[in-house]
């Protein structure tokens, strides 16, 4: 059952990480395009009450590719460890990947849009804190000033949190066996709870949700079960209570959250409701990593859509927050007040709001993938992870072991 002892040679692709990554990136498109950008006034009937609730839980979206991104890099570190050109290769490889077009997006939004739209807040804001995000200290800059109103920019607090993980992480793969990493896990995890703590109590409401420290133990949960399937036994024992406990803490989350709709302000979602946060999207992973492709979960995150969206989630996710900005002063207001009401609802002028945005965000999206980020992955050959001892590395970013016979 499940991912098998440690036999990492029959590594393979599995559609239903990218279906994960789907699921994550959903839930921030519909907590931003949701909540905000549309300038409708507050919801006064109960269905809109309840879709703006729906829509606030989107934030957590990040958890969920925190802990996915802890898993597949802790994965691919750990398997290629004893290669050759191990530093080298892993931060070639990642810069082919992400910095293309992160530094794309900040030529466009803090160099050419500012000169043809010099009055616009949003560009004038990210022009005038662009040293923060060419450094991937934006979350720094976020804990320091806060959420911005025309912060069109702040939404990579996460890009930063990951490249600054991603200076530290290899160090720690590179010098620890496998049970001393599992323990480096567990100290992370319990020292971001802690940090988060000391930070809300010295008087700090956004830094515990944004600095490094603060949210490693997503990461950690994920980089956890990377080592735990290289294992003796693999997934195997875990998932027999991945259902239990997602269940579990899915119930503990719904009542420590009841009422507020998990705001990253409130001091139980900022301390210990992450830590809920990290462990159920860890369940959610390994139920994931275990599906049979026949079942209904194996086939509901393998389903195109689900896929879809998660093979572009990183260029959606760069582009759909300056969209909402730049949109408007490109091809005027949105006019969404315009849409006539449903029996006083407001719901249909959101819906279409947040379709428009989605699918002019994915088109935005295809286009930077294919001009911008597939030719310079296809530079990663010249930086191939070089894994020994009969290793199979997870030669893709979705690669896991998995059992001679089906995963279920």
């Amino acid at each position: 059952m499940g991912l098998p002892p440690n036999n990492l040679r029959s590594s393979r692709h599995l559609p239903a990480l990218d279906g994960v990554r789907g699921i994550a990136i959903l839930l921030v498109l519909l907590f931003h395009f949701g909540l905000y950008g549309h300038g409708l006034p507050p919801p006064s009937v109960f269905v809109d009450r309840a879709f703006y609730a729906v829509a606030g839980i989107g934030w957590a979206g990040v958890d969920l590719f925190f802990v996915l991104s802890g898993f597949l890099i802790t994965g691919i570190l750990y398997d290629a460890r004893s290669g050759s050109r191990y530093f080298r290769n892993f931060y070639a490889r990642r810069c082919l990947r992400i910095l293309p077009l992160y530094y794309g997006a900040l030529i466009v939004f803090t160099v050419c849009l500012p000169l043809l739209l010099p009055q616009d807040e949003g560009l004038r804001h990210a022009t005038a804190t662009a040293a923060w995000h060419w450094t991937f200290l934006t979350n720094v800059l976020v804990a320091l000033e806060g959420w911005h109103p025309n912060g069109m920019l702040d939404h990579f607090w996460s890009l930063a949190v990951e490249e600054q993980f991603y200076l530290v992480w290899p160090v720690l793969v590179f010098v620890f066996g496998r049970v001393a990493l599992l323990r480096v896990c567990w100290i992370v995890i319990a020292g971001a709870l802690l940090v988060r703590i000391g930070l809300w109590t010295a008087g700090y409401e956004i830094a515990p949700s944004v600095l490094g420290p603060a949210r490693a133990d997503a990461l950690a949960v994920g980089a956890l079960l990377a080592l735990v399937a290289r294992g003796p036994d693999g997934l195997s024992r875990v998932a027999a209570f991945a259902r239990p406990a997602a269940g579990l803490l899915g119930a503990a989350l719904a009542f420590v959250f009841w009422g507020v709709v998990l705001p990253q302000r409130d001091p139980v979602v900022a301390t210990g409701g992450y830590s809920l946060l990290a462990a159920f999207f860890g369940a959610v992973l390994v139920i994931a990593l275990t599906a049979s492709p026949a079942g209904v979960p194996g086939r509901w995150l393998a389903s195109r859509p689900l896929t879809f969206f998660g093979r572009y989630s990183y260029g959606l996710y760069v582009i759909h927050v300056p969209l909402v900005f730049v949109a408007p002063a490109v091809v005027g207001p949105a006019r969404v007040s315009d849409v006539p009401h449903l029996l006083g609802s407001q719901l249909p002028a959101l819906l279409l709001y947040i379709t428009a945005a989605s699918l002019a965000s994915v088109c935005l999206a295809l286009v930077s993938w294919h001009a911008l980020e597939k030719p310079f992955l296809q530079l990663k050959r010249w930086f191939p992870y070089d894994v020994r001892a009969g290793k199979g590395p997870a030669t893709t970013a979705y690669a896991v072991p998995l059992s001679s016979g089906p995963a279920r």
